[in-house]
């Protein structure tokens, strides 16, 4: 299993949130090179955060007055209504991180391992259509100078 990205350039979307979504698809990608299951969970978990990260970014939502939670969960479901469904999956797949980090030994089987790297995966695709989709409607700078005036 690898990254997200089949050949959209990520290289295009400029600034933080692209930076963002770039680290999380090489986390993605490096997950895949894991033999632990927990590892390939825990890994993958991290390019989630990573994509998170990129939405709120982008919203600016990291720097509303109300962004007092730490929760990139909570951040997400405030910056992004269309993405409360990923906000709730991810968040209710935050205590079996956290045991992880913490080296707490918790069965995670390879197909679960998986299975969570590809919904990971096409989490990343919906923040990267949303990225596109911003990109596009901003106002695009002027390549010289205007000669009708």
């Amino acid at each position: 299993m690898a990254g997200h990205n089949d050949g959209r350039a990520h290289a295009s979307h400029d600034g933080r949130a692209g930076g963002l979504l770039r680290q999380a698809d090489a986390l993605l990608t490096d997950s895949a090179w894991e033999h632990e299951p927990g590892e390939r969970f825990r890994t993958a978990y991290l390019a989630a955060l990573r994509g998170a990260g990129a939405m709120i970014a982008l919203t600016g939502a990291d720097r509303a007055p109300r962004a007092r939670s730490r929760s990139a969960w909570v951040l997400l479901r405030r910056a992004s209504p269309e993405f409360v469904m990923w906000a709730d999956y991810f968040e209710a797949h935050s205590q079996l991180r956290a045991a992880l980090e913490a080296g707490l030994d918790r069965a995670i089987t390879d197909t679960q391992a998986d299975e969570f790297c590809s919904r990971v995966g096409a989490f990343l695709y919906d923040v990267d259509d949303a990225l596109v989709a911003t990109a596009k409607s901003l106002p695009q700078p002027s390549r010289g100078r205007d000669m009708t005036a």
